[in-house]
């Protein structure tokens, strides 16, 4: 079985058990927490993926750091991964578990790369054209790059619009340079 479809499996079983009970708001905040500790604490991190670490020990650490700030499915499917030996996926398990959840609201995430920093404005104007465009509530993910000289680059899952004055310049030179030359061009140049 592939570590994908290990991660998809557990992630569903964490849904369908958040929904069961009735706690999938709470689930989703605890996924988003642990994903944003986890992203932010390496030593953390650390515990779940090392092998020297006994199980034991991580789950008395995964209770004693979370029993009173999270929802109680979430320490218990926690402990859960411990004992099957799949701890050390966490982060991807939770990966997936938000997507799932995202896919179901119709909530995707677009990177944008742009130039200068945006306004307040042009973030709010770009994400509602962003949502009018694909139908869907958008996630943004800003970045900064200055060698894009203007404009930006926005990729949402697969696709990618390129809409950057170093794109616009890229191609006018491809353009140029693939051009024939005609006779009527050199005579009107002189």
């Amino acid at each position: 079985m592939s570590q994908r479809t290990v991660t998809r499996r557990y992630a569903a079983a964490l849904y369908e058990e958040a929904d069961a009970t009735g706690v999938l708001e709470a689930i989703d905040e605890d996924v988003r927490m642990l994903l944003e500790s986890l992203d932010a604490n390496r030593p953390l991190e650390r515990v779940f993926e090392s092998p020297v670490i006994p199980q034991d020990k991580k789950d008395s650490i995964v209770r004693e750091l979370l029993d009173d700030r999270v929802e109680g499915l979430t320490v218990q499917f926690l402990r859960l991964l411990i004992r099957k030996d799949r701890e050390t996926l966490t982060q991807e398990i939770l990966a997936q578990y938000q997507s799932l959840r995202d896919e179901q609201r119709g909530i995707v995430d677009a990177d944008v790369t742009v130039a200068r920093p945006l306004a307040d404005e042009a973030r709010t104007a770009l994400v509602d054209a962003l949502e009018e465009k694909t139908g869907n509530e958008i996630r943004l993910h800003l970045d900064e790059d200055p060698d894009l000289i203007g404009g930006l680059v926005v990729r949402i899952g697969d696709r990618v619009f390129d809409a950057s004055v170093r794109n616009q310049l890229g191609v006018l030179h491809d353009r140029l340079r693939d051009a024939p030359l005609s006779e009527n061009a050199l005579d009107e140049g002189a």
